[in-house]
């Protein structure tokens, strides 16, 4: 069990988070390489749920570290997010975040505040959940849409030294008046900002 003050957070969310992984049915949308893009539809929200899975040539540590610390190198590799900061350090697995995008067109940007923890599931296996939190006394003032942020789960598996299976999930409802078309086409583009994070961790 986890012990600071976002604890009830983060494992009430654990179950369902873990539980992602056993879902069938999945619909491919993109495949590129050794990775896959897939999608369905979750428990009655229109914005699909987003898996991104495969096996990359990337170091199992690095990986870990990257997508838990290096937040300006994930923002980099965005091309739609303006910001990815890290508003306070709980402990040395968990820290709070803020993630906005950039507006564009009429689509006026986005936040979402987020718990994020690092639970080593195994001595080869590493989940990174993002739990969304309602506020914090650190967070800047913004007329930015709090968007609902479901599900933010990185899983991580060491294959060997140099290779690493990753599923990673996503459900972010931006809410307001945008086309679901628009929302769905968006998810697409992190999985090219995917592909540019396993260049990066190569080059770590």
């Amino acid at each position: 069990m986890i012990g600071n003050k976002y604890s009830n957070i983060i494992n009430s969310k654990f179950n369902e988070n873990v539980a992602l992984r056993n879902i069938t049915n999945w619909k491919q949308v993109k495949h590129v390489d050794n990775a896959t893009m897939s999608s369905i539809a979750y428990h009655g929200y229109e914005v699909k749920l987003s898996k991104f899975e495969g096996n990359a040539p990337m170091n199992f540590e690095k990986a870990a570290k990257f997508y838990f610390e290096n937040l300006e190198g994930q923002k980099h590799n965005r091309e739609m997010c303006d910001e990815f900061l890290k508003l306070e350090t709980i402990d040395q697995d968990t820290i709070v975040t803020l993630f906005k995008t950039k507006s564009k067109f009429v689509v006026s940007s986005r936040q979402i505040l987020c718990v994020q923890h690092l639970r080593r599931l195994s001595q080869d296996e590493i989940l990174i959940t993002r739990d969304q939190i309602d506020d914090h006394q650190n967070a800047p003032k913004s007329d930015a849409v709090k968007a609902e942020a479901k599900f933010g789960v990185i899983y991580l598996k060491k294959i060997n030294e140099n290779a690493t299976h990753f599923e990673i999930y996503q459900l972010v409802d931006p809410k307001g008046s945008i086309p679901v078309s628009f929302i769905n086409s968006m998810q697409e583009k992190q999985f090219d900002a995917i592909q540019k994070d396993i260049q990066t961790i190569q080059k770590m």
